[in-house]
């Protein structure tokens, strides 16, 4: 079948009267299936908020007998500070400082020449 086909088969039915029995079928099969949901919206919260009241009466806290004490039979415990201990603190590491040698120290001298024969830089230990 072409899709030109279909049109013209289409615009047929589209002509044709539709019989007053299949509507009144379609509607009464759709009043049935919402009326079965009409049954479910009304059960659906009586037996959540039941849930709720057996949870708060099956699950409430018990009552726990307090006791009491006399202030007579309290004893209060006392409490030895620590002894006083000295810091120790950890000891420094002495600098140490090297030696020179007197006899063998050279003096360093350094010269540097740069592009104007006018200029030359000296530098001395």
């Amino acid at each position: 079948m072409t899709e030109q086909e279909m049109r013209e088969v289409f615009r047929e039915m589209r002509e044709e009267p539709v019989p007053a029995d299949s509507l009144a079928r379609v509607r009464m099969g759709v009043e049935q299936g919402v009326g079965k949901r009409r049954r479910w919206k009304f059960a659906v919260p009586l037996v959540a908020a039941g849930c709720i009241v057996a949870g708060f009466l099956f699950l409430r806290p018990t009552k726990v007998p307090v006791r009491t004490v006399e202030p007579a039979q309290i004893e209060i415990a006392k409490v030895q500070p620590p002894p006083e201990m000295p810091v120790r603190t950890a000891p420094r590491p002495r600098r140490v400082r090297p030696r020179l040698q007197q006899a063998k120290t050279v003096p360093v001298l350094i010269r540097i020449e740069t592009e104007d024969p006018d200029v030359v830089i000296l530098l001395v230990n």
